[in-house]
């Protein structure tokens, strides 16, 4: 595992961050919430903007509506961020949007040479 200075992070990316409620904390986290952006999950699916969304940890995801989260696009700059590990996770769902300086690197997952 290499954490890599980023580019704005993409769908499903992994970032190291500072969490909202706790900035001397490190958390890992995977990015599933673009600027722009609302989502859904239902029956193990997620939805971006009402469009399905193939998502590897769905299954693992409890239901949600976004209006159980926010009344409000995710904000420009910021980012939606879930724990791969969704039943126990403390993510966007308890801390909100994560701002872009909140994010330290992206992770780079897998075996490099």
């Amino acid at each position: 595992m290499q954490v890599k200075a980023h580019h704005s992070p993409r769908r499903f990316d992994v970032v190291v961050l500072h969490p909202p409620n706790d900035p001397e904390a490190l958390y890992l986290k995977r990015v599933v919430g673009l600027p722009g952006e609302r989502l859904d999950y239902q029956d193990g699916q997620l939805f971006v903007n009402g469009k399905p969304v193939t998502d590897e940890f769905a299954e693992q995801t409890e239901d949600f509506v976004w209006e159980q989260v926010s009344t409000a696009l995710i904000p420009e700059d910021h980012y939606f961020v879930l724990g791969d590990n969704r039943a126990v996770s403390m993510d966007s769902r308890s801390f909100g949007f994560v701002s872009e300086k909140q994010i330290l690197g992206i992770i780079k997952e897998g075996n490099s040479k």
